[in-house]
């Protein structure tokens, strides 16, 4: 984030210990041909291959950056990925989205990655699309993660954006730039130095200037099927559901339709004072969380 530290305000210019020490160990980066597009992730050790391997998949419009300051805290014990879906981050965009090919995406970068089923955790949209890659491809998954993942259900209807979003925008440098980022859905208590971390990793040149780096053809709210219930019962995987206490994206209702929908689920585990953005407002509590579910049997 060098184009973007000279320009950080004050509030951001100290970052707790515990964030200076993630940050200081940043995400190696790596590239694939899959799923016909150019996918890219990052890893932490992979070099490591005696350890098992623990992959992160990011939110709607997200990037591989969103876990820079997560991810390096499960290096110890595990081979650590994130990932970044097509049309998002640094992977390629494509013609057209729908309901499989960003899950294939994630089936893709597993298959990649390790020789023995991986270990996955899925924020929001990426955790609904890492349930669909493990119902179509379990051999690829021994466990996995959901974090604040909304499923539609048949007969209902995804839930209109609350903004719209149109992300052409051109910006004459990356401060300026990064300076527009905003969560989506908004939240209180976000820790402004993550927020300002992610936002400087989520544009990219454009001739002369800055653009967003998300594909501004991704379908809005992301493409989804209707049938949810469906692909839930084809995940047959051990799954633990988390979600923000005061989240706007699931409350206690739905993300105990979900883990009911499960075949085998544990939670739904509610994160105190957590919002939908759980790595920015809940980091800590994130982190030890995810450590004491991989550490128990599921």
């Amino acid at each position: 984030m060098s184009e973007l530290s000279s320009n950080l305000p004050p509030l951001c210019a100290a970052r707790p210990e515990w964030v200076e020490r993630a940050l200081a160990q940043p995400g190696r980066s790596h590239f694939i041909d899959a799923n016909g597009a150019r996918l890219h992730f990052l890893s932490w050790g992979f070099e490591d291959t005696h350890k098992p391997t623990l992959l992160f998949v990011h939110g709607f419009r997200g990037h591989a950056h969103w876990w820079d300051f997560i991810a390096p805290w499960f290096a110890e014990e595990y081979r650590v990925v994130a990932m970044d879906l097509s049309g998002m981050g640094d992977s390629a965009h494509r013609a057209q989205y729908d309901a499989n090919s960003l899950g294939r995406d994630i089936a893709a970068i597993a298959e990649h990655i390790s020789d023995s089923p991986v270990i996955a955790v899925g924020h929001s949209y990426g955790g609904s699309r890492l349930l669909r890659a493990c119902g179509e491809r379990p051999e690829l998954f021994q466990r996995l993660v959901i974090v604040d993942s909304y499923v539609v259900f048949e007969g209902e209807s995804l839930p209109s954006e609350p903004i719209k979003v149109r992300g052409d925008h051109e910006y004459p440098d990356l401060a300026s730039g990064a300076a527009r980022f905003r969560l989506i859905p908004a939240q209180p208590d976000a820790l402004p130095c993550l927020v300002e971390h992610v936002a400087s990793h989520s544009l990219r040149r454009h001739g002369e200037g800055w653009r967003w780096k998300f594909d501004i053809g991704l379908p809005p709210g992301g493409a989804r099927e209707s049938d949810g219930g469906q692909m839930l019962a084809r995940v047959t995987r051990p799954v633990d559901y988390l979600y923000g206490e005061h989240s706007v994206v699931v409350d206690r209702q739905r993300a105990e339709r979900i883990v009911q929908a499960l075949p085998h689920a544990r939670g739904p585990i509610a994160i105190p004072a957590g919002h939908h953005h759980l790595m920015f407002d809940q980091p800590l509590t994130l982190i030890s969380t995810l450590r004491a579910l991989l550490a128990t049997q599921p």
